[in-house]
């Protein structure tokens, strides 16, 4: 019989949680925080991810402009409950369904279904040992108030992860510290931080959100210079050991599954399963067909169909 790997030890966090109607209420209060943090605001639709509630009495965001996803992700909805207002969802709109019948696509979504069960067990021993090297080379700690000095070194560090991977755009100072001051109010949020022992310096962040009975990855960001800490497998495996804690915590979701093959890998080592999940896809007339014929790479993406 193979022996038990050895915990890994990880900082106390006491992470944020919520309601999934707590977090979106605050949201509207707020108005000005988009809905995941990494996907900003646009200088066209302004704040368009901003949750509302269907006459159903469903939560939903604007995942892309004009198409709407459920707040909560891993629920399932009967397509003739799911009514999302034309006005936000004038592209179309998805979410999972419990019939397989009811379902004309598929989502494909990094879940963690049980993570009352998670442990350094249900990881293989390189990934142990990566997440451990990272513990030993960081610190980790929640932001919990304002600090300058620390926002300075986080948007540093997402420039650093922008620049590095062409994803997305160097932050605006003002409108960083803005949106990172409502962020430390907003229910269900938390921000750790980690630091490299030896200088001190913030080496990553991950920026979490705890609504209902699942754990959700909104951002993470790792600089350039200390990835060889190993900071972006602390970071994440401390959230997610920490989250397990939580009363009512039964699920985790890291987004939909991409094109990054490494990323997605890194994803699976950590204990999240590219769950091919029956969807229903209701798009506006003519949408579909573009999207096949201009921009096939993200309409398979969209509808689970990969390689």
């Amino acid at each position: 019989m193979a022996s038990k790997p050895l915990a890994v030890r990880v900082p106390d966090l006491h992470l944020n949680a919520c309601s999934v109607d707590e977090h979106c209420e605050a949201l509207l209060r707020i108005r000005r925080l988009p809905f995941w943090w990494y996907q900003g605001t646009s200088k066209i639709f302004g704040n368009f991810s901003v949750p509302f509630r269907d006459k159903m009495g469903n939560w939903w965001y604007q995942v892309k402009p004009g198409l709407c996803w459920p707040v909560e992700t891993l629920k399932t909805i009967e397509p003739s409950r799911a009514c999302p207002a034309f006005t936000k969802a004038y592209f179309g709109y998805q979410h999972l369904v419990a019939d397989e019948s009811e379902a004309n696509s598929r989502l494909v979504l990094n879940t963690i279904f049980d993570l009352t069960d998670y442990g350094p067990e249900k990881l293989k021993s390189k990934r142990r040992n990566k997440i451990r090297n990272g513990l030993k080379n960081c610190t980790l700690e929640l932001l919990e108030t304002y600090n300058k000095e620390m926002f300075d070194e986080c948007r540093a560090t997402w420039d650093s992860l922008s620049i590095r991977t062409g994803w997305k755009e160097l932050a605006k100072e003002r409108t960083f510290d803005e949106q990172w001051r409502m962020l430390l109010d907003c229910p269900g949020v938390s921000i750790i931080i980690a630091r490299e022992k030896t200088s001190g310096k913030i080496a990553g962040f991950i920026l979490t959100k705890i609504i209902g009975d699942t754990a959700y990855s909104d951002t993470i960001a790792s600089h350039t210079d200390m990835l060889q800490t190993r900071v972006n497998d602390a970071l994440r495996y401390s959230f997610l050991a920490n989250a397990k804690k939580l009363p009512g915590i039964k699920k985790a979701y890291s987004a939909i599954k991409s094109s990054l093959k490494g990323l997605e890998k890194f994803k699976e080592e950590l204990g999240y399963e590219p769950y091919r999940f029956p969807a229903n896809t209701h798009l506006r007339a003519g949408l579909e067909t573009a999207l096949r014929l201009f921009f096939p790479d993200k309409y398979n993406r969209m509808i689970g169909r990969f390689e």
